[in-house]
């Protein structure tokens, strides 16, 4: 892979993280974590796991070579250059923004809140043979040390060129402990909170829909009745001003609903 992107960079928007760990022994559990294996993608995705103790990459998994066309060998070869290189040489500044703000966010939080906190980037990248693609990259804390700090991550890299999201590049931090969402991007390089247009009760209904459920298995699933079900779902797309659950999908993306 040329290089275009310079690695060190990477490595100064983590910033100097004073990591205490004491045990190593995690990477069977790494590797089985449903998250690592496409937890939840909407088009052709592969994984990689990095250490950024050490900035050594533990585990690829998914199709690599369908994705960006370099095997699991490659990239493991590629190793802290890869991970790089293969973000779009424009987006590369926005990311090590992105990841700056999202490590002082963290460092800033109890600890017991600490491992509830991911981010997923829109963002470009390249292909072996040149093409640009625009990518959704789930960025998800696997393995913590003793003060709950993050090392080892999850990248899940996903092809959504084919849902044409717009206002590329950009990135949403969530706090799933908190239910705090914040929203960055090019034009506004803060973390700037979001608020969802949907309840509580509707986003546990967009989940299932995203996961291809019809109004019958929600029903069931959220032991509701099924006419409930399917005026959740008609209210969800009047919200968004929406016509099927295609559309709602290309939403939850381009909006960060998930």
């Amino acid at each position: 892979m040329e290089r275009v992107n310079d690695y060190i960079d990477l490595v100064k928007a983590f910033g100097k993280q004073d990591y205490v760990v004491y045990k190593n022994d995690y990477l069977a559990l790494v590797k089985n974590n449903p998250l690592v294996n496409g937890f939840w993608t909407v088009g052709n995705w592969f994984s990689f796991v990095a250490n950024t103790r050490t900035w050594e990459l533990e585990h690829v998994a998914g199709d690599s070579m369908g994705v960006i066309q370099y095997s699991h060998d490659e990239i493991k070869t590629g190793n802290r250059e890869f991970v790089a290189n293969f973000i779009f040489k424009e987006d590369y500044g926005f990311v090590n923004n992105a990841i700056h703000n999202a490590m002082l966010y963290v460092n800033g939080l109890q600890m017991e809140e600490r491992p509830f906190v991911f981010m997923v980037f829109y963002t470009r990248c390249s292909r072996k043979d040149g093409r640009v693609l625009t990518i959704q990259n789930q960025n998800i804390p696997l393995v913590f040390d003793e003060n709950k700090l993050p090392y080892i991550f999850a990248n899940v890299i996903t092809d959504i060129s084919h849902l044409h999201p717009t206002n590329i590049p950009q990135a949403v931090l969530l706090n799933k402990y908190s239910n705090e969402q914040f929203y960055m991007d090019r034009n506004n390089l803060e973390l700037k909170p979001y608020r969802s247009i949907f309840s509580n009760r509707e986003m546990e209904i967009v989940r299932l829909l995203v996961k291809g459920f019809s109004s019958r298995k929600i029903a069931e699933t959220l032991n509701i009745r099924y006419e409930t079900a399917r005026t959740h779902r008609k209210n969800i797309l009047g919200k968004a001003n929406l016509k099927n659950t295609a559309e709602l999908i290309h939403f939850i993306l381009v909006n960060k609903i998930l």
